[in-house]
């Protein structure tokens, strides 16, 4: 394993654990909802590390497009709730 493989897999943990702190600690929807953003980022950042510490080349990137597009389909459908939220509640605290 090389150093920027190590950090990569280090940074993910942390970014995991602050989307982890973010969720379970905010009660605002726009909030929990990018806590969630970084998590899947963060997850993306593993593969790609632990990728290269392994020697693979072409899984990880698969893997991240896959992720990706998942990623950009939760954003949608979460606009959506919030926005159906909103007109229901008149505010955007969980609880």
């Amino acid at each position: 394993m090389n150093f920027l493989s190590i950090s990569g897999i280090t940074l993910a943990v942390i970014l995991t654990s602050i989307g982890l702190y973010g969720i379970f600690k905010s009660r605002n929807i726009i909030r929990i909802l990018l806590s969630s953003e970084i998590i899947l980022n963060s997850s993306i950042l593993f593969v790609f590390s632990a990728g290269s510490a392994l020697g693979f080349t072409y899984t990880p990137i698969l893997f991240s497009i896959f992720v990706i597009g998942m990623a950009l389909t939760e954003v949608i459908v979460a606009f959506a709730a919030i926005i159906l939220y909103y007109r229901l509640r008149g505010k955007l605290e969980v609880g």
